[in-house]
């Protein structure tokens, strides 16, 4: 995926959640502070410039803390992601016994024997959600998927195999944090005066995203990894995101 923005990105004074969004509506939010993502966009531009890896600190430290609310309120921004990525947790799990989950619409029939990249792309559809986070979700899970099952021409439900769930799982958080962060950021990604530049500030910032996701999340799936109802992996997902931002507020 390329990070050029044709948009803007949200304004300051947008929602820190969007309602369709939000897995906790009855509880309220606060007030949105004055040009939340002003001093993030910021740092964030001059680590395009000269990748300095203190400008992107200071960045995260300001999108996790000012831009966002905090990781309580974060959590609630991505509930349609961990939504979408309990689901997917579920079809994982049960494909390798030849199931489907009776809340995901896949014909098993459908996927055996498809092209690898036709599979994925019925999973994903089936799987995404029908509201503003729609591509957002789509593009992490096949960002997933195709990093998982790199090299497997012909898809076969009863090779998910443990570790490649894990893998799966990692990538989707990992990537699903990583676009919100580069559609809040807007138009900042326009600092890169070369394509490289772009290149080398979208990997650093997906390596930091992922090593922090994999650190908390994969001895947690290691241990009983078919086993998670799909309360405890949203959980799971939840838990995770809270560290990642409790890490990045501790940048400033």
């Amino acid at each position: 995926m390329g990070t050029s923005q044709s948009s803007s990105g949200p304004g300051g004074s947008s929602p820190l959640v969007p309602p369709w969004a939000d897995d906790e509506p009855q509880k309220p939010l606060p007030t949105p502070p004055h040009a939340r993502f002003k001093p993030f966009r910021q740092y964030l531009g001059q680590f395009l410039k000269t990748n300095n890896q203190s400008d992107l600190k200071s960045a995260l430290g300001y999108y996790a803390s000012k831009g966002t609310g905090g990781g309580g309120i974060a959590l609630r921004r991505f509930g349609s992601v961990t939504n979408a990525g309990a689901r997917l947790y579920g079809l994982l799990s049960s494909l390798a016994e030849s199931k489907v989950p009776p809340d995901v619409s896949i014909d098993l029939d459908d996927l055996k024997g498809q092209p690898c990249d036709i599979a994925i792309d019925i999973i994903t559809r089936s799987l995404a959600t029908n509201d503003g986070d729609t591509e957002k979700i789509r593009v992490a899970m096949n960002h997933a998927l195709v990093e998982a099952l790199d090299g497997i021409a012909v898809f076969d439900p009863t090779n998910i195999t443990v570790d490649i769930i894990i893998t799966i799982m990692i990538n989707y958080l990992s990537e699903a944090i990583f676009l919100q962060i580069v559609m809040d950021a807007g138009k900042a990604w326009t600092n890169a005066e070369t394509a490289t530049q772009a290149v080398t500030a979208e990997n650093t910032l997906r390596e930091l995203i992922k090593v922090i996701v994999d650190k908390n999340m994969a001895p947690r799936l290691k241990k009983n990894t078919r086993t998670f109802t799909k309360q405890e992996i949203k959980t799971l997902q939840r838990e995770v995101i809270k560290i990642v931002w409790r890490e990045w507020e501790g940048y400033q």
